[in-house]
């Protein structure tokens, strides 16, 4: 007897359940389609659209196998010729993925540094020795984005 009553309640709540998923023309509501673009990416892993684990670890090998590290030094926390990355506030960018890009792109002139106790420009590319190719520039920039947004 128990186990017809407890049929019965289970049948009538999955009953209830389909009928509150129909729409009045007989059809079942689509679930809310997933969020789309660079949003939707950023929201989902926090990370930049584009932006991976292994490009931040491509950007990471980059950083301190080309010349960043000698002005901001191995740990990115600055240095005699080079600004800290690792903060949330920045001399010369807003801190955003894209910003960054732009300026290890286009660089830092000598006479557009905002701290004058660094002497010296920022190269644009990583410099003239081995400049950095549009890939790497962005390997970089999501690396020094991911010190200062943890």
């Amino acid at each position: 007897m128990k186990s017809s009553v407890l049929h019965v309640t289970l049948l009538a709540s999955a009953v209830i359940a389909v009928a509150a998923c129909h729409k009045s023309g007989g059809s079942m509501t689509a679930a809310s389609p997933a969020p789309q673009g660079a949003a939707a990416a950023r929201a989902m892993n926090g990370l930049p659209a584009g932006v991976t684990t292994r490009t931040i670890a491509l950007g990471d090998s980059l950083f301190h196998a080309s010349s960043c590290t000698r002005c901001h030094g191995a740990d990115a926390k600055g240095a005699q010729n080079g600004p800290n990355l690792t903060t949330a506030t920045h001399m010369h960018v807003n801190g955003t993925y894209d910003d960054f890009v732009r300026i290890i792109t286009s660089g830092v002139p000598r006479d557009s540094i905002q701290d004058k106790s660094h002497r010296f420009g920022m190269q644009p590319r990583g410099g003239t020795q081995n400049p950095l190719n549009d890939d790497q520039i962005k390997a970089v920039a999501a690396y020094v984005f991911s010190l200062s947004h943890k």
